[in-house]
């Protein structure tokens, strides 16, 4: 099998209040492979209806072209606010929803449902982006993963980490297996996923180290709450011109293997078979995604 290749880079997602005006017009000037526009967490109660028609109008404004992805993180189904988040925001036609604190398949159904009833006028129904922010969200990961509609799992890492009652760890220790156990569903269900948030946007170190632990741990990218850690995300889950250089020296040598009908070759003193070289297509595809996108 075939590593996972988003369509899309995901390097960087980032968080924009929904209630704010001057930072949702600014947010789709940056750099950020995607938008989350949130109507959840960062807006405060009396402000929630407002929010919604600042976010529809920000979706109409920009339009889809996938540069940046335009998703719409909506309230929580335990709320009564999710049905009219959704209602409000689908003529703008988002990329995708997020759907915060899920916890099994069936917390998506209504959203599901929902938005087959508003299909887009051409391409797929707008997807689902499920958040993992819970332990039962976490041991039910493979199964929200394979929801026909989901097409991208996000670690809610503050949310998990008060529900552990584990303390604040720059090695996070105490989520890693939560973190290993949700990424593994989504590559056995093949759909990209984000690791959480770091949020002290003062600790520049601190963010890169944790995006480089999840760049090793196998994160498409990250979530972000500050503008500031948007270049250090897409630079840390970008393949290395190097790594580059040395994909391009594998697909080369693989392909004049199999031209002469063998399986394996040798590319600098080592083996190279089928799943290398379906490695390296994988990071020659996110390099290709970066320069497209420019």
């Amino acid at each position: 099998m075939k590593p996972c290749v988003p369509s899309v880079l995901l390097r960087s997602a980032l968080y924009v209040p929904g209630s704010n005006t001057k930072t949702l017009a600014k947010a789709p000037t940056l750099n950020a492979d995607c938008l989350i526009l949130d109507l959840e967490d960062s807006v405060a109660p009396e402000a929630k209806i407002q929010a919604r028609f600042n976010v529809l109008e920000t979706l109409q404004a920009t339009g889809s072209n996938l540069h940046p992805l335009r998703v719409v993180r909506i309230n929580a189904i335990h709320t009564d606010l999710w049905t009219d988040d959704l209602n409000t925001i689908l003529p703008g036609r988002p990329d995708a929803v997020a759907l915060s604190k899920v916890e099994s398949p069936a917390d998506l159904e209504g959203p599901a449902r929902l938005l087959q009833q508003h299909p887009p006028p051409h391409g797929s129904p707008c997807g689902l982006w499920a958040m993992i922010e819970s332990p039962l969200g976490v041991l039910n990961a493979l199964a929200i993963a394979r929801h026909p509609l989901v097409t991208c799992l996000v670690m809610g890492t503050s949310d998990l980490t008060r529900a552990l009652g584990i303390p604040g760890d720059p090695q996070r220790i105490g989520l890693r297996h939560a973190l290993q156990h949700t990424l593994l569903a989504a590559r056995a269900a093949r759909v990209p996923i984000l690791d959480g948030v770091f949020v002290n946007i003062r600790d520049a170190e601190g963010f890169t180290a944790e995006c480089r632990e999840g760049a090793m741990l196998g994160f498409d990218g990250k979530t972000v709450i500050h503008p500031s850690q948007i270049e250090p995300a897409n630079h840390t889950f970008l393949p290395s011109e190097a790594a580059a250089h040395s994909a391009r020296q594998i697909l080369d040598a693989w392909n004049a293997a199999r031209a002469r009908g063998e399986e394996i070759c040798v590319v600098e003193g080592r083996l190279v078979e089928r799943l290398h070289a379906d490695q390296a297509a994988r990071c020659l595809a996110l390099r290709e995604l970066a320069q497209n996108k420019h």
